[in-house]
């Protein structure tokens, strides 16, 4: 009896004075950011639970908690393309958009070969304001880039086909394409052992 009204009491909290929706990604975030925030009271150099507060506060939209505990994370483990990333998430919405951009590439400097940072910078730059500086110019070198430092990782290859459809390009898409498509086929027909 006194669980259920601590959970109706919880819950007329978070709906009403909270953040907004009850749910259980909502309520997930909480929990994980509740224990992170203990485990750094217990050992404030704990790098996995600056990562996971920081998770926790980013999906709750918290991004001034966010950011703060990224920024703990790197702190303790500056070499992190992760933390890296992460904060250049953080930044993009909280739209301090060449903090986002500094982050994503000094997370692709630290892991050339991750395919995460190079799509999150090229969305990066394609909601930048062209008012400001247009970016999307930097696009198709920077794709570039990707294809070649991921050894031609499906995601990047898809975002080429996806940028170069989008800008009218559909031969330099096809182009993609058919490498996509043969790579298909190739995982479908694996060479028997012999």
């Amino acid at each position: 009896m006194v669980g259920a009204a601590l959970l109706i009491l919880i819950g007329a909290w978070y709906r009403f004075i909270g953040p907004g929706e009850f749910n259980s990604r909502s309520l997930k975030a909480y929990n994980t950011v509740w224990a992170s925030v203990i485990e750094l009271k217990r050992n404030p150099d704990n790098f996995d639970a600056a990562m996971q507060a920081g998770l926790g506060y980013y999906n709750l939209s918290r991004l001034n908690q966010a950011e703060e505990y990224y920024q703990k994370a790197l702190a303790l483990n500056p070499n992190s393309a992760l933390a890296w990333n992460n904060l250049g998430n953080t930044y993009r919405e909280m739209l301090r958009l060449e903090e986002a951009e500094s982050a994503y590439k000094k997370s692709i400097e630290i892991a050339p070969s991750a395919p995460t940072s190079y799509l999150n910078l090229v969305n990066l730059y394609t909601i930048w304001p062209v008012e400001d500086v247009d970016r999307r110019p930097h696009i198709p070198a920077l794709l570039l880039q990707a294809v070649d430092a991921t050894n031609r990782d499906v995601l990047i290859v898809r975002a080429m086909i996806n940028y170069y459809d989008g800008i009218g390009d559909t031969a330099t898409a096809d182009k993609y394409r058919q490498e996509l498509e043969g790579r298909t086929e190739e995982d479908a027909d694996p060479p028997k052992p012999a």
